[in-house]
């Protein structure tokens, strides 16, 4: 396909009145259609002879082409053969006389995007170009997509210089090269999700859907039918067929979180789906063929469940085909500093007014000695903090959260061997302390989000009725903060 240009290019074939039946005669440029495609801003270029045709399709990009199926010296049909090959290819019209299936469907088979009768009016020429145009739009706005869902969950996006993350690496690129099932384990917020993406979009599926699902998000009255699907009147409520997310992930890879939530009697429906690529909707008796790759994830200890009976062991080993294991953050330090730039770089993108251009040493320093419960994530989030509540053009350490900065100041007290009797004149009571913390913050996501309460919220992680509450509360005046 031509790359979108300012102007699409049309090329018109033919050696007589193919497009209108009525137009004058072996003059393209003096035919309505001509004029009417003009007129509608494209760039068009007409020829009566295939051999120029073809030397014209090879020199320049057209994005779409109409040919008569009968030219002095060629075929119609040889035209869309040898523009087919061209690459970029152009989109193909063929315009005949006289309808005829099995011509319809040769032109077809050859690569053409329609086959019309003539005569045919402007406005149908119009349209038709129209609607070939639309197509090509949607086409590389989807390549587009794709590229950049391919960069996200590439491996640039795999941040650190630690022995594990190079270890990480090289297994994801094994296990994209695979099709077996896979199991990523490690502690919430290490980054599960990210590595199945990465899996998927590095494989040969990567242009057919991934299905991210949240098994423990999904009641277990309603897992079968999420997963599954279910037929109409399977149960009270079932007023359509549904698909299922298993069927929606056909040809791509279905990656199921937190696998160890799922019962027992589940865990047998969806061993059988792996061994056998088939399963049947909730209230339908036929199976349905699937083409999936399973990725699971838990940061639970599976051999443990198994041992308590809460996991399958049969569905354990028909999983376990790859296992990966993400280490927590607080093993593999080394990579906090590049993971704190990487996140700070791409929340300025978010905060573009933001005048930080870097992180203080203090700062670097607190990020690296803080042990990161909520791991990778926490980072994220401290970071987008710290762009949100910062000064200056440097991340100070009190930009960074409280349990951060926090812990850092009482490992520096905690290492001087004297020390000093806290100011308790300092101290305000917890009610006032906290009242003020509240309204300090509402305040500065206010001014950031520049008066805006639903985007606060968000920012806020609350609801928008309770942060109107707040605001009420404390009194603050949202239009002076515009």
């Amino acid at each position: 396909m031509p790359k979108r240009a300012d102007i699409e290019k049309i090329l018109l074939i033919g050696s007589g009145p193919i497009i209108i039946g009525q137009a004058c005669e072996f003059d393209y440029s003096g035919t309505q259609a001509c004029h009417a495609l003009r007129q509608e801003g494209y760039d068009v270029v007409t020829t009566q002879l295939g051999v120029h045709a073809l030397s014209l399709i090879y020199e320049q990009d057209f994005h779409v082409i109409f040919t008569d199926l009968n030219l002095p010296d060629a075929s119609g049909l040889d035209i869309i053969t040898e523009a087919r090959k061209r690459i970029p290819s152009p989109q193909v019209i063929l315009i005949t006389a006289f309808a005829s299936i099995e011509t319809a469907v040769d032109a077809i088979k050859r690569g053409a995007y329609d086959y019309l009768t003539k005569p045919l009016s402007p406005d149908k020429v119009r349209v038709t170009t129209r609607r070939v145009i639309e197509k090509l739009t949607l086409t590389e706005q989807l390549d587009l997509l794709r590229q950049e869902v391919s960069q996200c969950f590439g491996f640039e996006n795999m941040v650190g210089k630690s022995q594990c993350m190079y270890e990480l690496r090289k297994t994801i690129l094994y296990a994209a090269k695979s099709t077996g099932s896979v199991v990523i384990t490690g502690e919430s917020g290490t980054g599960k999700e990210l590595v199945a993406r990465a899996i998927h979009y590095n494989s040969n599926r990567k242009d057919n859907p991934f299905v991210p699902v949240n098994c423990a998000a999904i009641s277990k009255d309603l897992i079968e039918s999420e997963l599954f699907g279910y037929a109409k009147g399977a149960f009270t409520g079932a007023l359509r067929d549904k698909v299922g997310f298993i069927e929606l992930s056909g040809g791509g890879s279905l990656f199921l979180d937190e696998i160890g939530e799922t019962a027992p009697d589940f865990q047998v429906k969806l061993l059988r789906v792996i061994q056998n690529g088939e399963f049947n909707r909730v209230g339908e008796a036929s199976f349905k063929k699937v083409d999936t790759r399973f990725i699971a994830a838990t940061n639970k200890d599976l051999k443990k469940a198994i041992t308590e009976g809460s996991f399958r062991e049969d569905l354990f080993y028909r999983l376990h085909v790859i296992s990966i294991h993400l280490s927590p953050l607080r093993e593999r330090r080394e990579d906090i500093p590049l993971l704190a730039l990487y996140f700070l770089n791409k929340y300025l993108q978010k905060y573009p007014d933001n005048k930080v251009i870097d992180l203080a040493t203090e700062a670097v320093e607190a990020l690296t000695n803080y042990d990161y419960p909520g791991n990778v994530r926490e980072l994220e989030n401290a970071i987008e903090h710290a762009l949100i509540f910062g000064h200056g053009d440097h991340i100070t350490l009190d930009a960074l959260p409280v349990a951060i900065s926090g812990a850092s100041r009482r490992g520096r007290e905690g290492s001087n061997a004297v020390k000093s009797i806290p100011n308790t004149t300092l101290i305000k009571p917890m009610k006032i302390a906290k009242y003020e913390f509240e309204r300090d913050l509402i305040t500065s996501a206010l001014i950031r989000c520049e008066g805006n309460i639903s985007k606060a919220a968000r920012l806020l992680d609350i609801h928008r009725q309770n942060l109107q509450l707040k605001i009420k509360e404390f009194d603050i005046d949202v239009d002076s903060l515009k």
